[in-house]
């Protein structure tokens, strides 16, 4: 009798990689028409500082927001790869969007790999193929500023899958394993700052195996060097951003949290978005550029949407609990989509976006490791009805994720659409004042700008700069409104205190700007302007004498400004 003969042969991991990477790079294609759009302009096109690879020793030290903005952010591997793109690519917007597409393109064919360290080639493909066409990331790929997203998550997955075959294959870690791995999170960390919770995704990989059985304390003692070394890499990184930011963890509150930033605000606030969070990862139809006020509004008490999000939480995590024993996959599919979103929860420290959905990027890949594991554990007619669902789901967003990449075009169509989807958005009736003003139309424009702060009166940044633009017009009551709720609402920004001082002394308000200047040097006690501020205050409310020691003052603290000292001259001249 002659032996039976497979002819089903396996595929190769690599062909099964490299299909879902040119998916990708198939439905990702469209955006390299895309311009540089939306905040783009901020930090790559309005900043010279990665222009080019002349600078990038500044870069490595610069913060990743434009100081202004005072972010709290520190990603030099990210501007390096802007400066260098600029360098390569001469400031063409085409080749920062093709460094995006193939990004995403080595980050799925990871993700295939890292699946197949769990499942069957082709329900790692699946997962796979998923992650690539997922609509979800437009904001990330198509938008060149997701750039972040896209390190992290390779860094991050690289790790991961290096990791995993190491504890599967030999069990050992070897030191050239050990410093791959470092290697890894200290570039993840570099990149964006849900690079920190690599070592916890790690770990997530470990539950089948802890699952499935295995000796504990020779688990702990294997992994005892590695994560030793990468507890070393964190303190680096926090040491590097406190040296660069002032603080290792800086909480930048967004602008929804400006008037009450307490952790119940926070928790009943973020508890409204979890099911936003769901709903995007599963089936990504209703995507948006901006989540800001008032598409979603802070809340200090449980409300209906919150407690369906505590509900949603409590659910998936019995789910995953139950499912240990039978499925760990699950298990590590919830915990990574929960470690993962961790850094921008807001529940750790405040950040500056409610939801944003680039940040969702990386938690995806709980996804692909759900659409796997159901794969491994139906039965095969339920399997091959499954299968159906995939492709169609597959096809649909592949479909949305195309129409979307348009979206991303240039800042225009990004608030065309924001303004068709979310109308009651602040922020977007902020971009429409602003391209009334850009356009030369004043009268318009105010009348935008009052809007939008009349949806959100919180936001101390717009209403300084609309406060900067009535002063130009010789509106100054209203700018001096508008500045008093700067300052209420950001009393710890100096030019805050500044623009308000100024707006009363131009406004002949000596009295008024002199208690403007004496609150804020209360703040500010060693700001040498605020004293030249404080000494026009008093020169104007006729206290010559102390207007002459506060500009002698202003001169203490910084006597190589020869401003100061021209000042100072003026006023022993006149007094």
């Amino acid at each position: 009798m002659k032996p039976t003969v497979n002819l089903v042969r396996q595929p190769r991991p690599t062909i099964l990689a490299a299909s879902v990477a040119i998916i990708a790079i198939l439905v990702y294609a469209n955006s390299l028409s895309n311009q540089f759009a939306y905040d783009d302009e901020w930090i790559i096109t309005d900043r010279p500082l990665v222009h080019g690879v002349d600078r990038i020793g500044e870069v490595l030290t610069a913060e990743y927001w434009p100081g202004e903005f005072d972010a709290g952010l520190y990603r030099p591997i990210t501007l390096v790869s802007f400066a260098v793109d600029w360098e390569i690519w001469d400031g063409n917007a085409f080749g920062f969007h093709f460094t995006n597409i193939v990004l995403h393109a080595v980050v799925s064919a990871l993700i295939v790999f890292l699946l197949m360290c769990f499942f069957p080639p082709w329900y790692a493909w699946a997962g796979g193929m998923v992650f690539a066409v997922h609509a979800l990331h437009t904001e990330a790929v198509a938008n060149v500023v997701g750039r972040g997203e896209l390190l992290a998550a390779m860094f991050v997955i690289l790790a991961a899958l290096v990791y995993t075959r190491a504890a599967r294959d030999s069990r050992r870690f070897r030191p050239a394993v050990i410093a791959l791995l470092a290697a890894c999170y200290a570039a993840a960390g570099f990149s964006k700052e849900v690079g920190f919770v690599m070592p916890g995704l790690l770990l997530a990989t470990d539950l089948p195996l802890l699952a499935r059985g295995t000796d504990l304390r020779r688990y702990l003692r294997e992994r005892l060097a590695l994560f030793s070394l990468l507890t070393v890499v964190l303190v680096l990184l926090f040491i590097a951003r406190s040296e660069v930011l002032g603080a290792a963890l800086q909480g930048v509150p967004d602008r929804a949290f400006t008037l009450d930033d307490s952790f119940s605000t926070r928790l009943f606030t973020m508890a409204r978005v979890w099911p936003r969070y769901l709903a995007l990862l599963v089936f990504p139809h209703d995507l948006s550029a901006d989540y800001s006020p008032a598409v979603i509004l802070p809340v200090d008490q449980l409300t209906a949407a919150g407690a369906l999000g505590f509900f949603l939480l409590i659910s998936i995590a019995a789910v995953a609990a139950a499912s240990f024993r039978k499925a760990p996959e699950l298990s590590t599919a919830v915990v990574w989509a929960a470690i993962s979103i961790l850094p921008v929860s807001n529940l750790v420290v405040s950040v500056e976006i409610i939801l944003a959905e680039r940040t969702l990027y990386l938690p995806s890949v709980a996804v692909s490791f759900v659409v796997a594991t159901l794969l491994a554990a139906l039965p095969a007619v339920r399997r091959k009805w499954l299968g159906v669902a995939i492709a169609a789901w597959v096809l649909f967003f592949s479909y949305v994720a195309v129409e979307r990449n348009s979206v991303w075009y240039n800042t225009d169509t990004v608030f065309e659409d924001l303004r068709k989807k979310h109308p009651e958005s602040s922020r977007v009736l902020w971009g429409v004042a602003s391209q009334f003003h850009s356009a030369g139309n004043w009268p318009e424009a105010r009348k935008w700008y009052r809007r939008s702060l009349e949806v959100w009166p919180y936001a101390a940044q717009q209403q300084a700069e609309f406060a900067a633009m009535l002063i130009e017009d010789g509106e100054l009551d209203e700018a001096e409104q508008r500045a008093v709720h700067a300052v209420e609402w950001s009393s710890g920004i100096d030019d805050y205190h500044k623009l308000l001082i100024t707006i009363r002394l131009r406004a002949g308000d000596g009295e008024g700007a002199l208690a403007a200047a004496d609150a804020a040097l209360v703040i500010f006690p060693a700001d040498a302007y605020l004293y030249v501020l404080q000494a026009l205050s008093y020169a104007l409310a006729g206290r010559p004498t102390r207007a002459l020691a506060a500009q002698e003052t202003s001169v203490r603290i910084d006597p190589s400004r020869w401003s100061v000292w021209l000042g100072l001259a003026n006023y022993r001249l006149a007094y």
